[in-house]
């Protein structure tokens, strides 16, 4: 019998990156004809932060175990909630050492980008394990730029305080552990386009350079 518990992914290593306090969302923010891959974000990169680097690489052009040897022109499932593409990046994000693995995910909508942000770590967990996890994607904004790029995470203060006052609307879960999005793709869409351009709807922006 398959249980699962809803215990926020947080508890991860989502904890360790600057996604900490952002929207946990059960539905991705793309379809595959939403992602886009840009080479310029490929290699190593630091932030302020002298203790971390990310590194990003195409996901299915990686070493990855799990998608060394992808079947042509088949897409690929974890969890059944994060789709996969050749457009897909893997993040290997090290913190004092310790690492973890990501799928990161370039979204554009409109005139906007957008990184959806999905852990590869469970998918190697044993099954027991992994059946009690929520799986959950994270979302920040993105700038590229030649020499470098800068993500804003969404302000989950600010959203779930505005939610809670009935100020604005997105469907979602209030558990002991985490607030969760609970909206389909489409609803997610429209919603980050709305307030793509409020400054108070982002955090600060994270630097990353070379």
């Amino acid at each position: 019998m398959k249980t699962t518990w809803f215990f926020p992914l947080t508890i991860l290593s989502l904890a360790m990156l600057f996604f900490q306090g952002c929207i946990a969302s059960l539905h991705p923010l793309y379809t595959g004809k939403d992602l886009v891959f840009d080479k310029r974000l490929l290699g190593t990169w630091h932030t302020s932060d002298p203790n971390e680097t990310w590194n990003l690489q195409n996901l299915l052009e990686s070493q990855h175990s799990q998608f060394k040897e992808p079947k042509e022109g088949k897409e690929k499932d974890i969890f059944q909630s994060s789709l996969i593409n050749k457009n897909s990046y893997l993040l290997t994000y090290t913190e004092n050492g310790a690492k973890a693995e990501f799928m990161f995910n370039l979204v554009k909508l409109g005139d906007h980008f957008f990184v959806d942000l999905f852990p590869l770590d469970l998918h190697e967990k044993n099954e027991l394990l992994k059946n009690h996890y929520l799986p959950v994607h994270s979302y920040a904004k993105i700038k590229i730029e030649n020499n470098g790029f800068e993500m804003c995470s969404l302000n989950s203060e600010l959203i779930y305080e505005l939610l809670n006052k009935n100020k604005i609307r997105i469907k979602h879960e209030s558990l002991e552990f985490e607030n969760v999005i609970t909206a389909s793709t489409e609803e997610l869409q429209k919603f980050i386009v709305k307030f793509a351009d409020n400054k108070d709807f982002f955090k600060d922006p994270v630097k990353f350079k070379h």
